[in-house]
């Protein structure tokens, strides 16, 4: 999307940079420093489209209208029922109306009714997916007494602040609004670890996912049935290995962002693919998401206090609503539904076979089984259709020796013998970078802007994208 490009170019640059010395010039009022993120907030919205913006705010005056009417009656039914027809509607009208309306004319066009239900065509406004769950975060405070309803300008800036409006992460009204209102003056956190995350991300965005993108996976995943099955096997792991550095990286980039505007938002990634089952994957994996379909889905529909069974039930329920929340399709669905099943399967075997982790070898095993279950359920998270993904599964299916004797198959190899070996890789990147970030603060910009300006120049024209943008 284009209103996402701005944040890696260089217009962005030079506009933060500025936004950056106003911003401090203003240390001894975070009153109008909160004020002024604001606006800059709303002007990033207003880029992309006044509807968006107009929606924002009409959303932001009702859930403070709601944290009101909870922080007056906190724990009544009725400001769940409220915060519930709230959210839901939003995502119905502007995500879900078409995918839903869609089903139910081809239903009733099976059953012999040709019906031509209604549909309003809306634009889906920027941020959404993340506003509407930083809003469910702060009216649940506040119905179980955690907290109390914040002043206008507080849950707005909360609601709209521009680092994590994007594409998160998922905030938490407990973590985020002490510090819209610190106790203290603001002053930049971590300077040195901000200009890391930041260096980190270009390194990621421009050079790492752009390059997976148009030479590995595009061409594969644009026209299933045109490559060989190793080619398709290799656009997998491929995508696989972009989606982490494209999603890490917008988050190392507003990390850092919001570093140096003197913020700190929640851990995001975690070393994903080091995981040895799905459990531990979706705890190194889109944390602050994971945790949130965690608090708000899996343990209000009972977590595991009804037993084994019901507990697997609410997993798979909650994996499908995670589903559902990235998009509005059945591949979506069917990928959440993927990991609700395997997260089930995995959990019934660890209680089975409990001593298996300690066999030799048998954390390897785990770590390249749970990324190869990871990797092809991905495939329908990125196939544009049902029909593409089946077809790409059917294409692995003929996997060859013949075929793996080629040079496709010697990177196929080099993919595994990464993922094996992923813990030492990251073991080195944690050193090397606790080395860089020792050096005298006088000297840091200068290997990493040499270096940031190495891999921008030997990178693929263009801005890249951010993936999570999308949803």
């Amino acid at each position: 999307m284009d209103y996402v490009v701005s944040f890696l170019s260089i217009e962005f640059g030079l506009c933060f940079t500025l936004f950056f010395i106003l911003y401090w010039s203003l240390c001894w009022s975070v009153r109008l420093q909160n004020l002024l993120l604001l606006t800059a907030s709303y002007g990033l919205v207003a880029s992309f489209s006044l509807q968006s913006l107009y929606i924002l705010l009409g959303y932001s005056a009702l859930v403070y209208l709601l944290g009101l009417l909870a922080g007056r009656y906190p724990g009544r039914w009725f400001s769940r029922v409220l915060l519930l027809t709230l959210v839901l509607g939003c995502f119905y009208l502007f995500k879900y109306q078409e995918f839903f309306v869609g089903g139910a004319q081809g239903a009733l066009a099976a059953a012999g009714f040709e019906v031509s239900l209604p549909l309003l065509e809306v634009l889906v406004p920027i941020g959404l997916s993340f506003y509407t769950f930083h809003s469910v975060s702060y009216l649940v405070s506040i119905n179980r007494r955690e907290l109390a309803p914040a002043a206008p300008l507080d849950l707005a800036l909360y609601q709209a602040f521009f680092p994590s409006l994007v594409a998160g992460p998922v905030n938490r009204a407990l973590h985020m609004l002490p510090q819209i209102r610190p106790p203290a003056m603001r002053q930049v956190l971590e300077p040195q670890r901000a200009l890391g995350l930041i260096a980190m991300a270009v390194v990621k965005l421009f050079f790492l996912s752009a390059w997976l993108g148009s030479e590995w996976v595009d061409p594969v995943f644009d026209t299933p049935g045109s490559a060989s099955p190793e080619q398709v096997l290799l656009s997998v792991y491929g995508y696989s290995l972009l989606i982490y550095f494209n999603f890490s990286g917008y988050t190392n980039l507003v990390t850092g962002i919001a570093l140096l505007l003197g913020f700190r938002l929640p851990d995001n990634f975690d070393a994903p693919y080091a995981a040895h089952n799905l459990k531990e994957f979706w705890g190194r994996w889109h944390i602050s998401l994971s945790r949130f379909i965690r608090d708000y889905v899996y343990i209000p529909l009972g977590g595991n206090r009804k037993g084994v069974w019901r507990g697997n039930l609410n997993m798979l329920l909650a994996m499908l609503v995670s589903g559902l929340w990235h998009g509005a399709s059945v591949n979506f669905i069917i990928w959440g539904a993927l990991h609700g099943v395997g997260l089930a399967i995995s959990k019934l075997f660890s209680q089975w076979c409990p001593g298996f982790a300690r066999l030799p070898g048998c954390g390897l095993l785990a770590r390249l089984m749970t990324f190869h279950y990871v990797a092809f359920a991905w495939i329908f998270f990125r196939s544009p259709t049902l029909d593409g993904a089946l077809e790409m599964l059917g294409d692995i299916g003929q996997l060859s020796l013949a075929g793996l004797n080629s040079a496709t198959g010697l990177m196929l190899l080099a993919c595994v013998l990464f993922v094996a070996s992923y813990p030492q890789w990251l073991a080195l990147l944690r050193q090397s970078g606790a080395l860089f970030q020792r050096l005298p603060w006088q000297l840091y910009p200068i290997p990493l802007g040499v270096g940031v300006s190495l891999v921008i120049f030997a990178s693929q024209s263009g801005v890249p994208g951010f993936i999570y943008a999308s949803f």
